[in-house]
């Protein structure tokens, strides 16, 4: 494995460092966990099977392709014996979300949702223990670690209180065609219905897709502070411009620059993960609405969104036979 590492290209060592040290980082956390009583054991395995499925999938459509034996080094026995499946539909089935909103959802299960400031400084101390050498002997950002957690709430109607916090993160992958892969997974297959047809629309007119019926707070942090002491304040930041014009009516800690150009497409912000488990946790919201109305209908929107991800994955000679199929770590 030294040898391969030194004869590659700096690129994919990282790929291979940050994809080993990210998997056996979120391993130590879910199994420590559950050794305090923290975590469910049912829940820590489901975790642990997911990220290390999601993770040895990144291997099969990174260019070039990366066996699993390359991105666990010396683990690739045990648990080959305890995941057979992993290791099996890691090359035919296609993971839900990403790798870093899963140890965020763990996170989260084991400190508690409605508290915000403790989910944040436990997963910052996490992910600086994740950085991988670089080529000038310094040390680099994890790949798979994204730069930005989002947070949201609204208040009861009824009572006025607060209810409890949603968590989601920016979409992270190695590569533009994996990244447009991963979000289209997101909108076909794991986000809430109107969080899919939002991004569709924000994609396809650059508008809004509805307005909420309650008030809506969220709040985002720039959680990577590589150089920074892993105990200081993590930096609030304001959403960018395209969460703003696609959620008007909702209460933002900060306002975006005026003068701030995007790159990226509607759908890889942290905004939609987090407004996704919102609405599938409270039915009664997402049945109230403001719909706008538009002359493309939703399916069809939902069928370009599942024509690319099939032309990507081709491309990438990712085999996944006459229709797709996704991981469940639950089974």
């Amino acid at each position: 494995m030294q040898e391969f590492m030194e004869n590659d290209s700096p690129w994919l060592q990282i790929f291979i460092m940050s994809a080993n040290q990210f998997v056996h980082k979120a391993m130590d956390i879910f199994i420590s966990a559950a050794n305090r009583g923290d975590l469910e054991p049912r829940r820590a395995n489901a975790y642990i099977k997911e990220i290390l499925h999601i993770i040895l999938f990144y291997g099969q459509i990174n260019c070039p392709k990366v066996d699993p034996v390359d991105i666990l080094q010396g683990n690739t026995d045990l648990l080959l014996r305890c995941f057979p499946d992993v290791f099996e539909r890691c090359r035919t089935h296609l993971p839900t979300r990403p790798p870093f909103t899963v140890l965020l959802d763990a996170i989260v299960d084991i400190v508690g949702r409605r508290q915000e400031q403790s989910v944040l400084e436990f997963l910052l101390l996490q992910i600086n223990e994740m950085e991988v050498p670089n080529a000038g002997n310094g040390l680099c950002k994890n790949i798979f670690v994204s730069a930005v957690v989002n947070f949201c709430y609204f208040n009861d109607e009824a009572t006025g209180l607060r209810r409890e916090n949603y968590f989601g993160a920016s979409v992270t992958c190695a590569g533009s065609t994996q990244r447009k892969i991963m979000i289209d997974i997101l909108c076909y297959q794991t986000w809430q219905r109107d969080i899919s047809w939002a991004v569709c629309i924000g994609n396809r007119y650059n508008r809004n897709a509805f307005t909420f019926p309650c008030q809506v707070h969220s709040m985002a942090f720039n959680i990577y502070t590589r150089g920074e002491s892993t105990h200081g304040p993590i930096a609030r930041r304001a959403p960018c411009q395209k969460c703003f014009i696609m959620f008007p009516d909702i209460e933002f800690e900060l306002r975006p620059p005026e003068d701030e150009h995007i790159f990226w497409e509607y759908g890889n912000c942290a905004e939609y993960e987090s407004l996704s488990q919102l609405l599938n946790s409270h039915p009664e919201i997402a049945s109230r609405l403001h719909r706008n109305r538009f002359a493309i209908g939703h399916e069809e929107l939902l069928t370009a969104k599942y024509e690319r991800l099939e032309y990507n994955l081709q491309e990438l000679q990712f085999e996944y036979g006459h229709e797709f199929s996704f991981y469940n770590s639950q089974l």
